[in-house]
């Protein structure tokens, strides 16, 4: 892993950049304003988004639900333990319309569930944490941050106003899991609060556009919505009893350690007490659950944004990189991944005033860590537990290279920034990519549970959310 440590330099050379602006807009400089967000060029208000109909979804105990429905009267309960795409997180942020496409409420509404809960944003605080909207028209994106109708007490706070529904079923929160699940969210919010109020993190560890990077949206999201009586949502968890799960883990590890540079050597091939634990339970419960492969997180548009040629072009001069495990500098090659740190900007800018860039502002072919080995994990895993696998990282590629149609004949479009599976952010999906995550459940739940669960008409959805964009 890296040595997270501000690097100082001996040698100061100004690099001769071109800063002349092209005259294709993908050339066009980006505004940096701040060494904690050089991707954002201002703050909005902007109205809070309209909720779906949901009038396309099945009518509510109408679908033949297979060995899912274990008792005749009663609706099964089903629970979702995730991350940030189970959650809704998309645009950079968390809030009420992401909340509502997330791919297991899409699930939950196919199979014609009426229970399904996961602790809605109310609609006055509907814009959530704060979400990104694009600014300019270019592939390499400047944003505004939306700051209206946020669902904190409090400009400025990290602490969510409390949820007045039932206990929530959608377990999911961006970088969830294994380090807030079985926490006593209060007090993990508390303590985040402080440790970074009494240790300023280095730029490196802000300087992207995500509002969780430093871990507070998972502590203040769980603090929003755990029980009363209960001192975690795992302490509530154990307490039910439900017949399905959607069970998704790893993925934001991957994103959040990419983010931060990379580093050889994350997931693996050991086991994880934190799966095991979720995975016993289940079995314990007797339910009926999907787990899904993490996708290859480097294949997203946000770590092409930058890249070795267009930076290349602009400087018209080779790139240094001073790596923390080297004692010397060396010249950055092709296969190096560029992130959006200032200093990346910077140089594409034509204003970069140090001689190399920090072993964060890159990720080098030695530091970057595939998912294949995890992947291989969950899928022994499923074997072990007799529980299906959805494999996310199968279709994620097939949705890259192009090739992804869905059932209805809808062509699902992966580019950046005009495509139409990634949101705003160039990693999480979009509510269209939502629902190609919904569809391929769907597909799992209904092959291995003998259920008949009607498909998302992609086309009739997509429809219905360009008018509630």
């Amino acid at each position: 892993m890296k040595k997270f440590s501000v690097l100082t330099f001996i040698i100061c050379l100004l690099l001769n950049i071109i800063s002349c602006k092209d005259k294709n807009d993908n050339e066009s400089p980006t505004v940096a304003t701040d060494v904690e967000n050089p991707l954002k060029s201002g703050e909005i208000s902007v109205p809070v988004k309209a909720d779906p109909s949901f009038s396309w979804a099945p009518a509510v105990g109408s679908v033949n639900l297979g060995d899912l429905k274990t008792n005749s009267t009663t609706e099964p309960l089903m629970i979702s333990i995730g991350e940030g795409v189970e959650a809704g997180y998309r645009d950079g942020g968390l809030y009420r319309q992401g909340q509502l496409t997330a791919y297991p409420n899409l699930v939950a509404r196919q199979m014609g569930l009426a229970d399904f809960d996961q602790a809605l944003f109310e609609k006055e605080n509907g814009n959530g944490t704060g979400y990104l909207v694009k600014s300019n028209t270019g592939t390499i994106p400047v944003f505004n941050e939306v700051t209206n109708n946020l669902v904190y007490t409090e400009k400025g706070s990290t602490l969510m106003k409390p949820y007045t529904g039932k206990n929530t079923d959608n377990f999911s929160a961006p970088f969830g899991g294994r380090n807030i699940f079985a926490a006593d969210p209060a007090q993990e919010l508390a303590y985040k609060n402080n440790f970074y109020l009494n240790n300023p993190q280095p730029a490196y560890l802000s300087n992207t556009n995500y509002l969780w990077v430093n871990g507070y949206v998972n502590a203040s999201l769980f603090s929003r919505y755990v029980g009363t009586g209960y001192n975690s949502a795992w302490d509530y968890t154990k307490t039910i009893k439900p017949e399905i799960a959607l069970f998704e883990t790893g993925t934001d590890v991957y994103i959040l350690n990419n983010l931060r540079g990379g580093g050889s050597g994350l997931f693996g091939g050991s086991e994880f007490a934190w799966e095991r634990q979720i995975l016993n339970y289940m079995k314990e419960k007797g339910t009926k659950s999907v787990l899904a492969t993490v996708p290859e997180v480097l294949d997203f548009p946000y770590f092409k944004w930058y890249t070795y040629e267009n930076l290349i072009r602009k400087t018209g001069k080779q790139i240094g990189i001073q790596a923390s495990d080297a004692s010397t500098p060396t010249a950055a090659t092709a296969d190096v991944i560029f992130l959006p740190t200032a200093n990346v900007v910077s140089i594409y800018n034509g204003n970069f005033k140090s001689a190399y860039l920090t072993d964060e502002d890159v990720i080098r072919k030695s530091e970057i860590s595939k998912p294949e080995q995890y992947n291989e994990l969950l899928l022994m895993w499923s074997k072990q537990y007799n529980q299906p696998l959805v494999d996310f990282y199968a279709v994620y590629k097939k949705i890259l290279a192009g090739n992804y149609v869905s059932d209805d004949g809808f062509k699902i479009d992966p580019s950046y920034p005009n495509g139409n599976f990634f949101s705003a952010d160039g990693i999480y999906p979009s509510a269209i990519g939502q629902a190609v995550l919904a569809n391929e459940v769907i597909k799992v739940l209904n092959s291995s549970y003998r259920a008949q669960i009607p498909l998302i008409n992609i086309s009739n959805y997509a429809a219905e959310m360009s008018k509630v964009k």
